[in-house]
Protein backbone atom coordinates (compact mmCIF):
# COMPACT_ATOMS: atom_id res chain seq x y z
CA UNK A 1 0.00 0.00 0.00
CA UNK A 2 1.31 3.65 -0.62
CA UNK A 3 2.06 5.33 2.00
CA UNK A 4 2.16 8.47 0.81
CA UNK A 5 -1.96 7.91 -0.35
CA UNK A 6 -2.85 6.61 3.51
CA UNK A 7 -0.75 9.69 4.83
CA UNK A 8 -2.46 11.77 2.37
CA UNK A 9 -5.91 10.18 3.03
CA UNK A 10 -5.37 10.76 7.30
CA UNK A 11 -3.94 13.98 7.10
CA UNK A 12 -7.54 15.15 4.90
CA UNK A 13 -9.14 13.40 7.68
CA UNK A 14 -7.86 14.92 10.53
CA UNK A 15 -8.16 18.43 8.67
CA UNK A 16 -11.68 17.77 7.90
CA UNK A 17 -12.30 17.10 11.81
CA UNK A 18 -10.44 19.88 12.82
CA UNK A 19 -12.21 22.36 10.21
CA UNK A 20 -15.64 20.61 11.75
CA UNK A 21 -15.30 21.10 15.28
CA UNK A 22 -13.92 24.83 14.86
CA UNK A 23 -17.20 25.31 12.48
CA UNK A 24 -18.95 23.94 15.64
CA UNK A 25 -16.87 26.04 18.26
CA UNK A 26 -17.77 29.13 15.84
CA UNK A 27 -21.20 28.69 15.67
CA UNK A 28 -21.65 27.79 19.56
CA UNK A 29 -19.38 30.96 20.47
CA UNK A 30 -21.83 33.79 19.99
CA UNK A 31 -18.72 35.46 18.11
CA UNK A 32 -19.91 34.38 14.72
CA UNK A 33 -23.97 35.21 15.44
CA UNK A 34 -24.17 38.60 12.95
CA UNK A 35 -22.72 35.13 9.62
CA UNK A 36 -25.51 32.80 10.74
CA UNK A 37 -28.19 32.11 8.21
CA UNK A 38 -30.28 32.71 11.06
CA UNK A 39 -30.38 32.56 14.98
CA UNK A 40 -29.50 29.21 17.20
CA UNK A 41 -32.33 26.77 16.45
CA UNK A 42 -32.70 23.34 18.65
CA UNK A 43 -31.54 20.62 17.02
CA UNK A 44 -33.76 17.38 17.15
CA UNK A 45 -31.69 14.54 17.58
CA UNK A 46 -29.92 14.11 20.62
CA UNK A 47 -26.71 15.44 21.26
CA UNK A 48 -24.53 11.93 22.17
CA UNK A 49 -26.31 9.95 19.57
CA UNK A 50 -25.73 12.93 17.11
CA UNK A 51 -22.02 12.89 17.51
CA UNK A 52 -21.72 8.93 18.07
CA UNK A 53 -23.50 8.46 14.62
CA UNK A 54 -21.18 11.11 13.26
CA UNK A 55 -18.01 9.60 14.79
CA UNK A 56 -19.37 5.99 13.55
CA UNK A 57 -19.71 7.11 9.97
CA UNK A 58 -15.94 8.95 10.34
CA UNK A 59 -14.56 5.79 10.87
CA UNK A 60 -16.39 3.79 8.15
CA UNK A 61 -15.50 6.07 5.55
CA UNK A 62 -11.74 6.27 6.99
CA UNK A 63 -11.42 2.43 6.69
CA UNK A 64 -13.43 2.13 3.11
CA UNK A 65 -10.78 4.49 2.04
CA UNK A 66 -7.88 2.37 2.98
CA UNK A 67 -9.73 -0.86 1.52
CA UNK A 68 -10.20 0.98 -1.79
CA UNK A 69 -6.29 1.64 -1.73
CA UNK A 70 -5.35 -1.70 -0.86
CA UNK A 71 -7.98 -3.63 -3.26
CA UNK A 72 -7.33 -0.94 -6.67
CA UNK A 73 -3.93 1.00 -6.10
CA UNK A 74 -2.40 -0.97 -9.24
CA UNK A 75 -5.12 0.04 -11.33
CA UNK A 76 -6.12 3.79 -9.61
CA UNK A 77 -2.63 5.48 -9.52
CA UNK A 78 -0.06 6.56 -12.06
CA UNK A 79 2.98 7.31 -9.75
CA UNK A 80 5.07 8.41 -12.43
CA UNK A 81 5.10 12.16 -13.39
CA UNK A 82 1.77 13.71 -15.05
CA UNK A 83 1.01 17.44 -16.55
CA UNK A 84 -0.59 20.04 -14.64
CA UNK A 85 -3.48 19.68 -17.40
CA UNK A 86 -3.77 16.31 -17.02
CA UNK A 87 -4.41 16.64 -13.17
CA UNK A 88 -6.88 19.32 -13.55
CA UNK A 89 -8.46 17.46 -16.38
CA UNK A 90 -8.47 14.32 -13.59
CA UNK A 91 -9.91 16.25 -11.17
CA UNK A 92 -13.15 18.04 -13.07
CA UNK A 93 -14.20 14.81 -14.74
CA UNK A 94 -13.94 12.86 -11.58
CA UNK A 95 -15.86 15.79 -9.60
CA UNK A 96 -18.26 16.21 -12.58
CA UNK A 97 -19.11 12.41 -12.61
CA UNK A 98 -19.72 12.01 -9.29
CA UNK A 99 -22.21 14.79 -9.23
CA UNK A 100 -24.27 13.16 -11.79
CA UNK A 101 -23.81 9.81 -10.28
CA UNK A 102 -24.56 11.55 -6.62
CA UNK A 103 -27.27 13.91 -8.11
CA UNK A 104 -29.16 10.85 -9.40
CA UNK A 105 -28.51 9.21 -5.72
CA UNK A 106 -29.72 11.78 -3.69
CA UNK A 107 -32.84 12.49 -5.98
CA UNK A 108 -33.74 8.47 -5.71
CA UNK A 109 -33.40 9.01 -1.73
CA UNK A 110 -36.27 11.45 -1.36
CA UNK A 111 -38.42 8.80 -2.68
CA UNK A 112 -40.81 7.75 0.25
CA UNK A 113 -39.66 4.48 1.03
CA UNK A 114 -35.79 5.30 0.63
CA UNK A 115 -36.36 8.47 2.64
CA UNK A 116 -38.24 6.84 5.63
CA UNK A 117 -35.76 4.17 5.82
CA UNK A 118 -32.40 5.82 5.25
CA UNK A 119 -31.77 9.53 3.94
CA UNK A 120 -34.21 10.86 6.84
CA UNK A 121 -31.97 10.17 9.19
CA UNK A 122 -29.78 13.16 7.68
CA UNK A 123 -32.92 15.32 7.39
CA UNK A 124 -33.41 15.00 10.98
CA UNK A 125 -31.35 17.68 11.49
CA UNK A 126 -33.59 20.62 9.80
CA UNK A 127 -30.87 23.42 10.31
CA UNK A 128 -27.62 21.73 9.52
CA UNK A 129 -23.94 23.12 11.63
CA UNK A 130 -21.16 21.97 9.38
CA UNK A 131 -20.65 18.16 11.20
CA UNK A 132 -24.39 17.69 10.42
CA UNK A 133 -22.96 16.35 6.50
CA UNK A 134 -21.92 13.41 8.50
CA UNK A 135 -25.14 12.65 10.45
CA UNK A 136 -26.57 10.20 7.90
CA UNK A 137 -27.44 6.81 7.26
CA UNK A 138 -24.47 4.45 7.46
CA UNK A 139 -25.72 3.03 4.26
CA UNK A 140 -25.79 6.02 2.60
CA UNK A 141 -22.44 7.43 4.00
CA UNK A 142 -20.81 3.86 2.48
CA UNK A 143 -23.14 4.56 -0.50
CA UNK A 144 -22.05 7.85 -1.34
CA UNK A 145 -18.19 6.98 -1.35
CA UNK A 146 -18.86 4.16 -3.60
CA UNK A 147 -19.76 6.64 -6.25
CA UNK A 148 -16.88 9.04 -5.68
CA UNK A 149 -14.75 5.73 -6.22
CA UNK A 150 -16.55 4.49 -9.07
CA UNK A 151 -16.22 7.97 -10.75
CA UNK A 152 -11.94 7.53 -9.89
CA UNK A 153 -11.98 4.28 -11.25
CA UNK A 154 -13.38 5.44 -14.86
CA UNK A 155 -10.88 8.19 -15.30
CA UNK A 156 -8.11 5.57 -13.43
CA UNK A 157 -5.06 5.91 -13.60
CA UNK A 158 -5.22 9.07 -11.63
CA UNK A 159 -2.00 10.80 -10.23
CA UNK A 160 -1.58 10.94 -6.68
CA UNK A 161 -2.29 14.86 -6.36
CA UNK A 162 -5.21 14.13 -8.57
CA UNK A 163 -6.55 11.55 -6.03
CA UNK A 164 -5.86 13.54 -2.76
CA UNK A 165 -7.12 16.66 -4.14
CA UNK A 166 -10.39 15.19 -4.99
CA UNK A 167 -10.72 13.47 -2.20
CA UNK A 168 -10.17 17.00 0.44
CA UNK A 169 -12.82 18.49 -2.25
CA UNK A 170 -15.44 15.45 -1.33
CA UNK A 171 -14.62 15.73 2.21
CA UNK A 172 -14.35 19.71 2.62
CA UNK A 173 -17.68 20.28 0.70
CA UNK A 174 -19.59 17.78 2.68
CA UNK A 175 -18.74 19.88 5.62
CA UNK A 176 -18.86 23.16 4.39
CA UNK A 177 -22.18 23.25 2.73
CA UNK A 178 -23.77 22.57 6.40
CA UNK A 179 -22.09 25.37 8.34
CA UNK A 180 -25.25 27.63 8.44
CA UNK A 181 -22.51 30.47 7.94
CA UNK A 182 -22.40 33.10 5.04
CA UNK A 183 -19.80 35.97 5.25
CA UNK A 184 -20.06 39.33 3.37
CA UNK A 185 -16.81 39.34 1.72
CA UNK A 186 -17.11 39.63 -2.57
CA UNK A 187 -14.84 36.67 -3.02
CA UNK A 188 -17.42 34.15 -0.60
CA UNK A 189 -20.53 34.68 -2.54
CA UNK A 190 -20.03 31.43 -4.38
CA UNK A 191 -19.90 29.82 -1.11
CA UNK A 192 -22.54 31.79 0.63
CA UNK A 193 -24.80 30.88 -2.27
CA UNK A 194 -23.73 27.09 -1.72
CA UNK A 195 -24.56 27.46 1.79
CA UNK A 196 -27.77 28.76 1.59
CA UNK A 197 -29.13 26.74 -1.46
CA UNK A 198 -27.78 23.48 0.70
CA UNK A 199 -30.09 25.04 4.00
CA UNK A 200 -32.90 25.75 1.74
CA UNK A 201 -32.78 22.21 0.98
CA UNK A 202 -33.17 21.33 4.39
CA UNK A 203 -35.80 23.37 6.12
CA UNK A 204 -37.75 24.29 2.80
CA UNK A 205 -37.04 22.94 -0.42
CA UNK A 206 -36.16 19.26 0.25
CA UNK A 207 -37.17 18.60 -3.88
CA UNK A 208 -34.52 21.59 -4.85
CA UNK A 209 -30.78 21.23 -5.07
CA UNK A 210 -29.68 18.04 -4.65
CA UNK A 211 -26.33 18.24 -6.07
CA UNK A 212 -23.49 18.03 -3.01
CA UNK A 213 -20.37 20.18 -4.99
CA UNK A 214 -21.35 21.57 -8.11
CA UNK A 215 -24.61 23.31 -8.73
CA UNK A 216 -24.25 22.37 -12.84
CA UNK A 217 -26.69 19.45 -12.84
CA UNK A 218 -28.97 21.09 -10.42
CA UNK A 219 -28.95 23.49 -13.30
CA UNK A 220 -29.22 20.90 -15.55
CA UNK A 221 -32.09 19.67 -14.52
CA UNK A 222 -34.33 22.18 -13.61
CA UNK A 223 -33.74 21.88 -9.57
CA UNK A 224 -31.56 24.53 -9.02
CA UNK A 225 -32.82 27.31 -5.90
Amino acid sequence: MDYVLVSGIAAIFVFISIYGAFAIYALGSGKFDSYRIRPVTEQTPPLRRHYLLIGLNGVLCMAYYLAFIFLFQDQLIDSGPVSAWAVVLQIAGVLLVFELLYYGMHRWLHRPVMFRWVHGTHHKVRYPEALDGMYINPVEALAALTLLFVSMYLFAPLSVVSFLVIALIHAWANIANHTSLVFPHPALGWLNNWVIRHDRHHWKDQNKNFSSILPVWDLFFGTYK
